[in-house]
């Protein structure tokens, strides 16, 4: 088998030179993002929030002393003068927090003993980097070491001036006070072991102290900041983050820290010994790179995106010039949308047609009316006669609907409407498009739909192909494009093509892969708390999308999102919503509209794209489906769920076959 180009998307596995050679810059320029999100020379500290996968790490670590050395030839001091910060990369999983908790100790005693820990840890990647300036200027030493070491013993409340004279000292004496540390967490459930800890520096002296030290000690490169990236912060509990919290709120001189998390993965803004919790705009400034990629306009996440494949293939040995990478969409085949993708829905009907039978909208057609209205057997005939079009499906299907958002069942009014809807999409098809207005204003808005509604009376499965639809279901998120773009590879190859080298990727690969995608996502997704009420939400909400899609009158059409009145749910809807969202089931989308009656602001939310083939339901937002109170609640409190299924059938019945001509009948009764 091949290596497929498309392996290992989490960029805490590459190397520093993988970080350099893969990263891309979404505004094209390869500072501009930096700049503009990170900041990492300003001062003013920052959290980077996102979803899985949405870029956090690989632009933290983008931003680490070690790439930007290798980006300035191997030449540090160079790399620090150039960018005016030192990036100091933290990866959180490393300090194996879950250890600082519990074990008959009180909060307090753990909240000094993993602030005093993880100071000294934070300042061990500091050190390295120190020694790596003295090493390189050792001809020229930019670094006084023995001011810089003199500053650093300042920091501690005790006298150290004994236990280190070097930097490599001062590093085994932190590495050694840390590990007593622990020494003792680790046995602490067994035995009572901090008795006669001491905590030799107060909060924050270590790291700043540090800090101020280097300034004095190297004036040539000692105004750089010193960033501290702090990475995947939500691995922290909420008592460890109120010391991270804290440091934020009193850093001091040339220190700041970017913060990086999950949507999900700050628990917490109060600070230590119950202090005032930090403030966002004058403490520290919050960054979401989801939103930031969403909010790129739709050829620069194209662009964005044809990089990174491109990145990818170059780096698996498969040349990708920046001309083949312009022409990506020609490796992926995909739907002819010409004539209402009149080609595909003929090839989708051809075992159909060749063997003289009836379509199956039309088959499924004549049943509804057969058995749900007083039209005879011969007017039904005629009437299906009358809405023929066969070089064009898609046209039959919107005649059908059509005329099911008239619902006659009088014979002679059915074919009436029938002659109408025919006359109209004669005259569709002929280019009139005045008299065609009919077929242009349903096949404008639900072409997508027909098609995929098409696919599912063959029995064939939704087809999701094509660069561009690729690339729309990853929606902000790179991992989600690799891994799209993975088991798209994976497919490929099961079916004897040769990807990227020879021939295009098929449909059906897509699809596959597209389908084993989703079904990834749905499985790595899972919330650690209220995961099977969220879940089942989000199964839910989906279900609607995909009834409304698949009835024979939908109310919406091309149908991702939906629209809810915060304020009307209960708090259990609200923290499922909260869940949700911050695990990227359902993508916020900001700007949302206010209530036609009320106008109270409601808020819309997206279905995840990449989740939409699990369903088969759109991937792309056209209309919004508004839910009321009630439906909402039902929706998301599990408290309510029992309400869910009579408020489901109230809401769509009207959609479907069975509800068509009901609704009809219990209108003559009123009349």
């Amino acid at each position: 088998m091949k290596q497929n180009p498309f392996d290992t998307p989490k960029a805490s596995h590459f190397t520093a030179d993988e970080i350099l050679d893969l990263y891309v810059d979404a505004a094209g320029d390869n500072e501009e993002v930096v700049n503009r999100l990170l900041e990492p020379a300003s001062k003013t500290p920052l959290r980077l929030l996102g979803g899985k996968g949405s870029g956090k790490t690989h632009l933290l670590r983008y931003c680490s002393h070690s790439v930007r050395k290798r980006k300035q030839g191997g030449d540090l001091v160079a790399a620090i003068k150039n960018d005016g910060y030192i990036g100091l990369y933290v990866d959180s999983g490393a300090v194996n927090a879950q250890k600082f908790f519990g074990k008959r100790l009180d909060r307090e005693q753990w909240q000094g003993i993993f602030g005093y820990y993880f100071e000294m840890w934070l300042v061990h990647h500091f050190l390295v980097v120190l020694e790596q300036i003295s090493e390189q200027s050792q001809e020229e030493p930019l670094l006084n070491i023995e001011m810089f070491l003199a500053g650093v013993r300042s920091s501690f409340d005790v006298d150290v001036s004994n236990e280190f004279d070097s930097l490599e000292g001062l590093r085994d004496f932190l590495t050694g006070l840390r590990k007593d540390v622990d020494y003792r967490s680790n046995n602490a459930a067994l035995r009572n072991t901090f008795d006669d800890l001491e905590i030799r520096f107060s909060p924050g002296k270590l790291i700043f102290g540090t800090a101020k030290a280097f300034r004095d000690a190297c004036p040539e490169i000692g105004d750089a900041t010193i960033c501290y990236m702090i990475d995947e912060a939500e691995n922290f509990s909420e008592l460890q983050q109120t010391f991270l919290n804290w440091l934020i709120r009193y850093r001091e001189g040339l220190v700041t820290f970017r913060v990086g998390a999950r949507l999900y993965g700050i628990h917490t803004n109060e600070t230590m010994n119950n202090g005032e919790p930090i403030k966002r705009g004058s403490e520290y400034d919050d960054v979401h790179l989801d939103d930031f990629l969403r909010e790129l306009g739709e050829a620069d996440y194209r662009n964005f995106s044809a990089k990174l494949i491109a990145k990818r293939l170059n780096q698996a040995g498969i040349a990708c010039s920046d001309e083949r990478e312009r022409k990506l969409s020609n490796e992926f085949e995909s739907i002819d949308a010409a004539s209402d993708y009149s080609k595909e829905c003929l090839k989708i009907l051809q075992a159909t047609d060749n063997s003289n039978r009836e379509r199956p909208y039309f088959k499924k057609f004549r049943s509804t009316l057969s058995n749900r209205t007083n039209i005879d057997d011969s007017s039904i005939d005629e009437i299906i006669g009358s809405l023929h079009c066969a070089g064009s499906p898609l046209v039959e299907k919107a005649s059908v609907l059509l005329f099911y958002r008239k619902a006659q069942r009088d014979a002679e009014d059915a074919k009436t409407l029938a002659r109408e809807i025919s006359e109209s999409a004669k005259a569709y098809v002929s280019g009139d498009k005045t008299k065609g207005r009919q077929h242009i204003n349903v096949l404008a808005y639900y072409k997508s739909d027909l098609l995929a509604q098409l696919y599912r009376e063959a029995r064939q499965p939704v087809a999701y192909c094509g660069f561009d639809t690729i690339v729309t279901l990853s929606q902000g998120i790179p991992r989600n494009l690799l891994m799209l773009l993975k088991h798209i590879y994976r497919r490929s190859l099961f079916a004897a093509e040769q990807p990227f080298e020879d021939g295009k990727i098929s449909k059906q690969s897509q699809t596959d892969g597209v389908k084993d995608a989703a079904q990834w996502f749905w499985e790595d997704a899972q919330p650690e708390q209220n995961a099977a009420s969220v879940r089942l939400s989000v199964e839910a909400i989906a279900r609607l999308f995909r009834t409304v899609r698949y009835s024979a009158k939908p109310s919406v059409p091309g149908l991702s999102t939906f629209s809810i009145r915060e304020g009307e749910l209960s708090e259990n809807a609200k923290k499922t919503l909260r869940t949700a969202e911050n695990w990227s089931y359902l993508v916020h989308i900001p700007h949302s509209g206010s209530d036609k009656n009320s106008e109270e602001r409601r808020y819309k939310y997206q279905l995840v794209p990449i989740l939409a083939p699990k369903w088969d339901v759109s991937y792309t937002i056209r209309d919004t489906i508004e839910l009321d109170d009630e439906f909402a609640n039902a929706l998301f409190d599990e408290d309510q769920k029992h309400k869910l299924g009579p408020l489901f059938k109230k809401r769509t019945d009207p959609m479907l076959e069975s509800g068509i001509f009901k609704v009809d009948l219990e209108q003559e009764k009123l009349l």
